[in-house]
């Protein structure tokens, strides 16, 4: 059925006689077959109505138009196509209250006169689409449909056009999007900027793109007040053979920080992860080992939840090579490099994180052999991950902490905009999503300083800092706990998409 031929807003709601390639002609042909074929990959088994809004000004492409197009003898319309998804039959008149329609929508795909690809900004609600699966970054954000207003949450998408984007670009534009919409302090970039930031380290054209180097990205990222890393795999595993490359990028995902993975000849987003928590726990390895080893969540990780902008968002990056609306043809064997923007509050590292509170753990006054009864002869499970002391100290309110001594000094604890967390857990408790401790670290210090970390919660005993946290020397008090039981691990940076 077609409600509004031909009309600013045109409904399509799919029946025998109309169905995707409907869309084709209602798109007046902006949308290529290309595209229709990755929208339906992505949306076929829950869309039911399309909502064609024509006319739609887009800020991403007008950016485009005006500093690239319009300059050709030949130019394309200035204005592109909306599309609006829904997974049931929604009509003009429920239209008019959007809390009727609320619950139904998927999300949007801005549709450009470009070729060879049509798809531009896009987010889709992972949440409600079948087959996606893990937990991931999302953000939200609100879209009027003729003056209703609806709320969209996912993660920001868009395709290569070949002139202005190309895969670093596109990356680019994805992880800046997150940013703006998640931070107030990020503000909005659009397509045709983000070449140009890096003109001062470009040698020749900007446009048509040729494409970025991991460098450039990273000059990218600074320019934008977010200071970024650069790992290499091969440089990386030669200098800190220790900490496993794949293993690294898992912990700047699950500090909600989405990464860019430099691939052969190809860049793409990775802002999430999907692990499976059936599998074999670790197993500590044999003989006495001084220090103590140290098992790590990311064991369980099977797959990062990628954006390919070839493709369709919210796909897996596994080590299969099937191409299906699930998986990636990449593997992340093929990962050779990884940048990752980090806030501008953040000097220490995930590697020299994990070394400073590794040697905490095993320090012989306040490590958890010395320290911990309970914990004395485990083979402990650690999570690693940066967040906001904000957000920590809001989810006291929405979980238990093990201790109610606990948090209240967490509570009344000063704490940096910025914190490193090593969650304290056993394989069989974190399989359960349950740990026993954590210490937090501050976030400006460096690898140099051991006596970053700021508490430290064993089952039966807190330490912390009293002193730094008061910009003074370090004071560290302890409070002896009683019936410290295991409580839910801290859940704020990522969401599930299940």
């Amino acid at each position: 059925m077609i409600d509004g031929a031909d009309t600013p807003l045109e409904i399509v709601v799919f029946d025998t006689n109309h169905q995707w390639d409907q869309l084709l002609s209602s798109t007046s042909n902006y949308l290529d077959i290309a595209t229709l074929d990755r929208l339906k990959l992505l949306l076929s088994a829950c869309t039911q109505t399309v909502m064609v809004e024509r006319y739609y000004i887009d800020r991403d492409y007008r950016d485009t138009f005006s500093n690239y197009h319009s300059k050709r003898f030949s130019t394309p319309p200035s204005r592109c196509i909306r599309l609006h998804f829904f997974n049931r039959v929604v009509s003009r008149a429920e239209l008019l209250d959007p809390s009727k329609v609320q619950n139904a929508y998927l999300g949007y795909a801005v549709i450009r006169p470009t070729r060879p690809s049509s798809l531009g900004r896009t987010l889709i609600d992972p949440r409600k689409i079948p087959h996606v699966e893990g937990t991931s970054c999302l953000s939200t954000e609100e879209i009027s449909i003729q003056g209703s207003v609806l709320k969209v949450t996912g993660f920001p998408f868009i395709s290569q056009d070949s002139d202005v984007t190309v895969c670093a670009q596109s990356a680019m534009w994805m992880l800046f999007r997150y940013y703006s919409n998640v931070l107030r302090t990020s503000k909005e970039i659009y397509p045709h900027q983000i070449g140009t930031l890096v003109s001062d380290y470009s040698i020749g054209r900007l446009f048509p793109s040729s494409g970025l180097t991991l460098w450039q990205m990273g000059e990218a990222c600074r320019k934008m007040g977010h200071p970024a890393l650069i790992y290499s795999r091969r440089k990386f595993e030669e200098e800190a053979p220790e900490i496993p490359f794949e293993h690294l990028i898992y912990t700047y995902i699950e500090s909600g920080l989405p990464v860019i993975l430099g691939l052969p000849g190809h860049a793409i987003i990775s802002y999430g992860h999907k692990s499976d928590y059936t599998k074999a726990a670790p197993v500590r390895p044999s003989g006495p080992i001084t220090p103590a080893p140290f098992a790590f969540s990311s064991h369980y990780n099977d797959a990062m939840v990628i954006n390919d902008d070839n493709t369709v968002p919210y796909q897996l990056l596994a080590d299969g090579t099937s191409f299906d609306p699930t998986s990636s043809g990449y593997k992340r064997s093929e990962i050779d490099s990884f940048m990752v923007a980090l806030p501008e509050k953040v000097f220490l590292s995930a590697e020299h994180f994990q070394t400073v509170v590794t040697t905490l753990l095993n320090d012989s006054s306040f490590g958890y052999q010395t320290v911990s009864a309970r914990l004395r002869d485990e083979f402990l499970m650690l999570r690693l991950f940066l967040t906001n002391g904000k957000s920590f100290k809001r989810s006291l309110l929405q979980r238990p902490i093990g201790n109610p001594i606990v948090a209240d000094i967490y509570r009344n604890l000063p704490l940096p905009h910025f914190i490193w967390i090593c969650e304290i857990s056993t394989p069989v408790l974190f399989a359960k999503h349950e740990i026993l401790g954590e210490v937090l670290w501050d976030a400006t210090r460096n690898v140099y300083e051991p006596d970053g970390w700021l508490a430290l919660h064993y089952p039966e005993k807190i330490v912390y800092d009293q002193g730094t946290c008061f910009n003074g020397d370090q004071d560290l008090l302890e409070r002896d706990l009683v019936g410290g039981v295991a409580y839910p691990l801290y859940r704020n940076n990522l969401k599930d998409l299940k």
